[in-house]
């Protein structure tokens, strides 16, 4: 069989979902639209690790809010959590049945973490609350977000 040279946006664009519509297919392939997804709790969680690696260590107290994106693109507070002792929260950020498809953001208060612990640092600081954004393709999945950061650094991934 032969494929006719495309790109994968083509691709996708000729399967008829586009790049909006990748995110209102669950996982088991069932195609949904993008509101009707939003709206559908299907079993998967949300949890965090937020690693200070300026300390060498993970501690309590750092704020962090969750939004989601709606239907017009801007986040929607969702709830606030504090990690404890192990730079966790203690329970999952979203619990079992609560995470659904969509587009989300972890602000972190690193300034005021690290105004908290008598940090020297410049005056703003290099990095105040920090947006980590991410997007859940399918709610019945875990999603783990480990966050390594510092005062003038961070990363994340997704992990297991």
């Amino acid at each position: 069989m032969e494929f006719p040279d495309m790109n994968r946006r083509e691709f996708v664009t000729g399967l008829g979902i586009g790049a909006a519509g990748l995110s209102a297919i669950y996982g088991d392939g069932t195609l949904v639209s993008p509101a009707h997804a939003a709206t559908q709790a299907t079993g998967g969680q949300l949890t965090l690790h937020a690693i200070d690696t300026h300390f060498g260590q993970t501690r309590a107290d750092l704020q962090i809010d969750l939004s989601m994106q709606d239907a017009d693109g801007t986040y929607q507070f969702v709830k606030s959590v504090t990690t404890v002792e192990r730079g966790r929260t203690e329970n999952p950020v979203l619990e079992p049945g609560e995470l659904r498809i969509g587009r989300y953001e972890l602000l972190m208060y690193l300034d005021d973490y690290f105004a908290r612990f008598a940090t020297e640092l410049p005056n703003p600081p290099f990095l105040g609350k920090v947006p980590i954004r991410f997007g859940v393709f399918d709610g019945s999945q875990n999603f783990h977000v480990p966050i390594l950061f510092s005062p003038w650094s961070y990363s994340y991934y997704r992990g297991s």
